[in-house]
């Protein structure tokens, strides 16, 4: 971590003295809610103990039997002054089998936390079995300290907009979960919403009678740490979509607590100030050790080491260690001394001095004769030695073996200097040959080893992209900074990207600032083969598909370039169709519109609009090749 001991022992501090005042805050809350309560209570006698909806089946565990679904408690759970306690993981009640269907339904439970640490617990749990599907109200899987409609592979879940738990161990809190038949998922604590309902876009699952079964304190069968610690005094099951003021009435007869809104109503104008202090002081402690539980940077560097002392191995056997030699070298480069003056036991760092030295050296030819291959490459299609990663004996032979050392030379002579080498390149006759095909040619030197013509190639995945940005117009030119993300992410026990087009400026980059995903590569770049990052590619491959027509024709950035193309020359034709036109035709291809061009490009434009003729341009061989 990049913190030394001093910020360490600093942040463990800052973390301790936040740690306290949330619990001296969430205290002084609860000090001023039950006085409230008391007031209210005592107003209304009774008021707390109404009648609730009658649930399908439920549990009360003061010794009378369910006379719907009786169960077995499992794990260590016991049953003691009136709850269910769950004292360890491991421990939960699992009900008989179901007596009939369940669509529409409600889960409620009256449940004391043991901490608020735990992760991954349900108080109440409806599943199939073997586990799935299942429905149940989980506390801290997702959102720690939060509530959730649990739900096997996240299928019915969503993170709540909704506050953390803050109750204490043994305080009594009521929770629901109501799924209703149009799909609706609602989550209800101590009677009232806890976040906003929201349809999870999948089915409303139905439970059927003798293959479904009620959990509590279990999320489902199977489930990495699917347990709750603490205590359930009551829960129950509705057969129906209980509505807010039903789940308001079930809170009240549970004799446990009074609605929030009516505990408020009875402090006094002192009180409610002070509580809303130690609220506003909850909200930044919480903050504060969000802040401190932050994980730190962290700092992955080298550890050099000297490097102990090179033997010649006899016979290549690393158990027979002969003489030892020191670095140097390639002694096939006569050029140069291969020697480079070290000991044996000279530094590392001296070692690389030299060597770097010795690699850098005018005299010496191959890092100046591999580069010059590479940036001929990148302007031809084909390096003068087809093999840029291998000049040796297992590699392709020069096809120009005295222009590829001139062209060596004349780098090194320009100080190393690539602007320089490719004004040289780009202002050739051999580069600004035509890239015409002629018959006798092509019967002597079909691949073009002898640059006859300047054979066409196709511009690289990234560069058709930015070319298409350029001539739109859209292209952001900023330089530099962190990549753009064209992908959202969600997490389901994995990592999933979900790639999105937005025609905005941070997305219309160039693409050497698009961050790549592995598993979410871009359909129309991978079409035109462009390779994956983490795959060394010296030379790429060139193919032809129907998906790079297909992604050409319908894809949705594509479509975009042409309308934005479109927008563009209308403006600067100030809506002239043929100007526009000759607009079009020079920023995309550079040229003026032939006569015949130009007839067929207006007739297109009367009968498919102007974007349909920017689209053409676009997907043009002469748009997408360097000729």
């Amino acid at each position: 971590p990049i913190e030394g001991a001093a910020e360490q022992k600093a942040r463990e501090t800052e973390k301790q003295l936040r740690t306290r005042e949330l619990a001296e805050a969430r205290e002084r809350v609860q000090r001023i809610e039950a006085l409230g309560a008391q007031r209210a209570a005592s107003v209304t006698p009774g008021a707390a103990v109404e009648s609730g909806p009658k649930p399908w089946a439920s549990w009360t565990f003061d010794g009378r039997v369910p006379q719907e679904l009786p169960g077995e408690t499992l794990g260590g759970a016991i049953l003691e002054g009136g709850a269910l306690k769950l004292p360890k993981a491991g421990a939960y009640f699992r009900s008989a089998p179901l007596s009939r269907d369940l669509g529409a339904r409600t889960l409620e439970a009256w449940v004391s936390l043991a901490d608020l640490d735990q992760s991954g617990g349900a108080a109440i749990s409806i599943e199939n079995e073997g586990g799935t599907p299942f429905d149940a109200l989980v506390f801290g899987e997702r959102q720690s300290r939060k509530w959730t409609a649990g739900s096997e592979g996240f299928a019915r879940t969503r993170d709540l907009d909704a506050p953390e738990e803050n109750s204490t161990p043994g305080q009594w809190i009521h929770v629901a979960a109501v799924y209703a038949a149009d799909n609706t998922i609602a989550l209800y604590r101590n009677g009232q919403p806890y976040g906003r309902p929201y349809n999870p876009g999948t089915p409303l699952i139905s439970f059927k009678a003798g293959k479904a079964r009620v959990l509590l304190g279990m999320r489902h069968t199977g489930g990495g740490k699917p347990w709750l610690t603490g205590a359930i005094r009551r829960a129950a099951i509705h057969d129906r979509a209980l509505n807010a003021d039903e789940i308001a009435a079930a809170f009240r007869s549970g004799g446990h607590g009074i609605p929030l809104p009516e505990i408020l109503a009875r402090l006094e104008p002192a009180e409610r100030n002070e509580r809303e202090q130690a609220l506003a002081r909850i909200t930044r402690a919480q903050a504060t050790l969000a802040a401190v539980e932050r994980p730190l940077p962290m700092a992955y560097a080298g550890k050099r080491e000297q490097p102990k002392p090179t033997h010649v191995l006899k016979r290549g056997d690393v158990l027979s260690p002969g003489d030892v030699v020191a670095a140097a070298g390639l002694s096939a480069v006569k050029s140069l001394p291969a020697e480079l003056g070290l000991a044996a036991d000279a530094p590392e760092a001296e070692r690389r001095r030299r060597f770097a030295d010795w690699l850098a050296d005018p005299r010496n030819p191959l890092p100046a004769r591999v580069l010059v291959n590479r940036v001929w490459q990148y302007h031809f299609g084909q390096g003068l030695v087809a093999t840029p990663s291998d000049f040796g004996l297992s590699g392709a032979r020069p096809t120009h073996p005295e222009l590829l050392d001139w062209l060596a030379s004349e780098f090194i002579a320009s100080g190393w200097s690539l602007k320089s080498l490719h004004r040289l390149i780009l202002s050739s006759d051999t580069y600004r040959q035509s890239a015409a095909a002629r018959s006798e040619a092509l019967s002597v030197d079909a691949d073009n080893q002898w640059l006859w013509r300047h054979a066409p190639h196709r511009l690289e995945a990234e560069a058709v992209r930015d070319a298409m940005l350029a001539v739109s117009g859209r292209l952001n030119p900023q330089v530099g900074g962190p990549s753009f993300k064209a992908f959202t992410n969600s997490s389901y026990g994995a990592t999933f990207y979900h790639l999105f087009f937005r025609d905005e400026p941070a997305f219309n980059r160039r693409t050497v600032y698009r961050m790549n995903i592995n598993s979410g590569k871009e359909p129309f770049l991978d079409a035109f083969d462009c390779p994956d990052p983490s795959v060394k590619t010296p030379r790429r491959g060139v193919t032809t598909t129907p998906l790079q027509a297909l992604g050409l024709m319908n894809g949705e950035f594509v479509q975009a370039q042409a309308n934005a193309l479109a927008a563009r020359v209308t403006a600067l034709a100030s809506n002239d169709p043929a100007r526009s036109i000759e607009h079009a035709y020079r920023l995309a291809l550079g040229r003026a519109p032939s006569a015949g061009e130009r007839d067929a490009a207006l007739a297109a434009e009367r009968e498919r609009g102007l974007p349909s003729v920017c689209w053409v341009l676009l997907n043009s061989t002469e748009f997408l090749y360097v000729q």
